[in-house]
């Protein structure tokens, strides 16, 4: 969304040296701490970020793709603007436990779950810290739902052992796999995915900050990079 990708620009304070127009999205090509960095905002959903994803990695020499934004937070250990780093990530909508596979198991593809680069994550989860906020490793899941109901959110969490909701990291994750392209996901917690009764309210009125937290993690990463 607008309000993810702003808190990363105003974190950074830089400039676009080019911007190009793909799939309808805009990329913009940043020098950073002596590094080519391309920025996209893909859009919601796990469609919009399979094409501004596959696109990136067809018209860009990338090494990797980092994919940040916030979540609803499915963990009773974690709390608004905490950061949660990926292990993998599943498509928790994906459903043909009809034929006998688990939940999320999509028929063809060689996994579970997408599993993370180890080297980013290592560099997300030892080095880059935040005042007042955890950063933890765990499991995301995706789909295109926004999880506002309690039995939902525990459904999910129970079923898939996962910290974290969202709506675009699997399907970006799942790109990457099928491109070999190293990844990492990073999502600052906006709101309770309906634990605490209206996770549309929590997330509209912290989104903003919560964005600013995962923006603060892109930032440090750059930097260790």
């Amino acid at each position: 969304m607008d309000e993810e990708l702003s808190q990363i620009d105003g974190e950074l304070g830089w400039s676009p040296i080019r911007s190009i127009n793909l799939a309808g999205n805009t990329y913009n090509e940043y020098v950073y701490a002596g590094h080519s960095v391309i920025s996209v905002k893909c859009g919601i959903g796990k469609v919009n970020a399979a094409i501004a994803t596959q696109a990136l990695l067809n018209n860009f020499a990338t090494d990797y793709v980092i994919n940040v934004g916030i979540a609803g937070n499915l963990s009773q250990e974690l709390k608004f603007g905490d950061v949660v780093i990926a292990n993998d990530l599943v498509e928790h909508d994906f459903d043909m436990s009809s034929f006998g596979v688990p939940l999320g198991q999509i028929v063809g593809v060689n996994t579970f779950s997408f599993v993370a680069d180890s080297w980013l994550k290592e560099l997300l989860t030892r080095r880059i810290q935040l005042e007042s906020n955890q950063v933890v490793c765990g499991r995301i899941v995706s789909g295109d739902q926004f999880i506002d109901d309690a039995g939902k959110a525990a459904f999910l969490r129970s079923e898939f052992n996962a910290l974290a909701c969202e709506m675009e990291g699997a399907a970006i994750a799942h790109v990457c796999y099928a491109n070999k392209i190293p990844f990492a996901v990073i999502r600052s917690l906006s709101d309770m995915a309906g634990q605490d009764g209206d996770a549309f309210h929590s997330f509209t009125e912290l989104k903003e900050m919560a964005a600013k937290r995962a923006a603060l993690v892109v930032k440090n990463l750059l930097r260790e990079i």
